[in-house]
């Protein structure tokens, strides 16, 4: 052979290797002796970590000039510098035989081009993918062991707004933090991520990588962690092959939202929020994605929020000709529904007004908050009254360990006496601080769960702006902020469920946060009864309430 040309394959997996011109240099040495020409145009140098390599331009380019005949060898340095997944190498060894191309290797043995050696290098192929396989999943679990065993950052890297201390085991705050805390203060208000956005850039803050726009992204993942309220927790992102690739990219270009290690050890200085708001903040996110627009052609008020109660699948809104719309159900095949019509302007009209008197009827909340708050009351007051017995009981005890170390040292009673005697007080003494702690902790339990009609006036004042006006998204902001869900049973009545503070099994009402649990109208305090009450909280229309008519059942 002589004067043909011939293309050079140069590649490296990592950013420490720096082997590109040297595998350059061989692989020419190598061509040049069997008399090929290596034009400089020929020669690709290529940075690529993914093992898919089909999708790298460069090998797609070398793969070209193969099928289209423009070369009649390449050259690699080393066999694993070609795919590392074992059909893709057979795939390009395949072609390279077709078109009389030569595979010429600087190191190791020969490639066999014929089809027992494209056997050979799919074992070859094979083992390269399991041993980095195996190395991509030793190094998840080096990362996993240094959050749970050694209760070490697994980056190092702070979140916005914080700066990690010289020992890594602080976030202390940084000149980015009241940035981070408009944002979260701003969605809670209301606002949404495009609106958030907005504000910042109508302030001129920057973003973090110096943009005068705040992608809705970036909010988005700071509203997500879990900083905010104090907790920090690594491995919170894993790196994914994305579903479908959006432009020319290659590789895990994607990522996956993990729940996250919290790092008890890592304090957090100056939380934004408790974690019950964070908790909100999470719901209303996910309840966002759910009633995106892009979701459906036209904006229904009551989307997502009404169910049927015998299978709990949700209605879904229907557009009547651009003039009205109603909320069907639908579901293959007979399964009992008696009211699988609902008009849409009559069940909105209704909800809405339900809304508005939860907010603004007294006698609703006085009535449910004011008997809630004399159960918990009455609570406090028993077991204030235990703890007052458990420290009558713990002076008894120190008198009686006084008395017995009297007697022991005036030798009036015996060792074995003495021991047998000392042992029961030191249980006693020991129940006696345990029950203390049980009761005290009780007891705090029960004054975060204490209710005022002064969290009402907070609540009526947050939804002020928004409960009467006619803008779409004020009315949605306030259903979803009681967390409305429409019912329609399987006797065919519709019942309206409020659910103020987070999920209907969460415990009490949480004064901090921007809703409190109020299921059906009825205030539900506790998960456990308290001390000498039921649980509070009656289900809607049932002959035992006595509320007002407007907290009836819709008709």
């Amino acid at each position: 052979m002589s004067n043909e040309i011939a293309a050079v394959w140069a590649r490296v997996s990592t950013e420490p290797q720096q082997t590109l011109d040297s595998q350059v240099a061989r692989s020419k040495e190598e061509l040049e002796k069997r008399g090929y020409v290596i034009p400089p145009e020929r020669v690709l140098k290529v940075d690529w970590t993914s093992l898919d390599l089909l999708s790298c331009p460069q090998f797609q380019q070398l793969r070209h000039w193969v099928v289209n005949k423009e070369i009649k060898a390449v050259c690699v340095f080393d066999r694993d510098r070609l795919q590392a997944k074992a059909v893709q190498r057979l795939l390009f060894l395949s072609d390279c035989r077709d078109n009389q191309v030569e595979v010429v290797v600087c190191q190791g043995p020969p490639l066999q081009q014929d089809s027992d050696g494209e056997w050979v290098e799919f074992g070859l192929a094979k083992s390269k993918e399991i041993s980095v396989l195996r190395a991509q999943q030793g190094s998840r679990d080096a990362l996993r062991e240094r959050a749970t065993v050694k209760g070490l950052s697994t980056n190092n890297h702070a979140p916005y707004g914080y700066d990690f201390d010289e020992s890594h085991t602080r976030l202390v705050v940084n000149a980015n933090w009241e940035t981070r805390s408009l944002i979260i203060n701003e969605y809670l208000k209301g606002n949404t991520l495009k609106g958030v956005a907005k504000e910042l850039q109508k302030r001129g803050i920057l973003s973090p990588k110096g943009r005068e726009y705040w992608p809705e992204p970036t909010i988005f993942l700071i509203l997500k962690d879990s900083v905010n309220y104090g907790e920090y927790r690594a491995l919170r992102r894993e790196s994914v092959e994305p579903i479908s690739r959006r432009g020319n990219t290659y590789g895990k270009s994607s990522s996956k939202h993990l729940p996250g290690i919290p790092l008890t050890n890592i304090v957090v200085e100056r939380p934004i929020i408790t974690q019950s708001q964070h908790e909100w903040i999470q719901e209303r996110l996910a309840q966002n994605k759910r009633n995106a627009s892009r979701n459906g052609k036209r904006d229904y008020l009551l989307r997502g929020m009404i169910y049927y109660q015998g299978d709990n699948l949700r209605y879904y809104g229907q557009d009547i000709r651009h003039i009205s719309w109603a909320y069907k159900y639908y579901h293959r095949g007979k399964n009992g529904n008696p009211r699988a019509y609902l008009p849409g302007r009559k069940i909105e009209t209704q909800v809405e007004a339900k809304a508005r008197e939860i907010l603004t009827c007294n006698e609703v909340v006085e009535h449910e908050l004011g008997f809630a708050e004399a159960a918990i009351q009455e609570s406090v007051s028993k077991l204030e009254r235990e703890l007052k017995r458990l420290d009558r009981k713990s002076n008894e005890n120190i008198n009686a360990e006084s008395e017995l170390v009297n007697l022991r040292i005036h030798g009036k009673v015996s060792d074995e006496a003495y021991d047998r005697q000392m042992v029961l007080l030191l249980a006693e003494r020991r129940w006696a601080s345990e029950e203390r702690e049980r009761i005290t902790q009780r007891l705090a339990d029960l004054r975060k769960k204490s209710v005022s009609l002064v969290s009402l006036d907070q609540l009526r004042q947050q939804m002020a702006d928004r409960l009467f006006s006619d803008k779409f998204a004020d009315r949605r902001f306030v259903l979803e902020a009681l967390n409305t869900k429409v019912i329609v049973t399987t006797e065919g009545a519709i019942e309206v469920e409020f659910t103020i503070g987070g999920d209907e099994n969460d415990g009490g009402i949480v004064l901090s946060s921007p809703l409190n649990a109020c299921p059906r109208y009825s205030v539900v305090l506790f998960c456990s009864p308290p001390v000498g009450y039921p649980i509070v909280g009656k289900a809607i229309g049932s002959p035992s309430s006595k509320l007002p008519p407007s907290c009836y059942p819709l008709a």
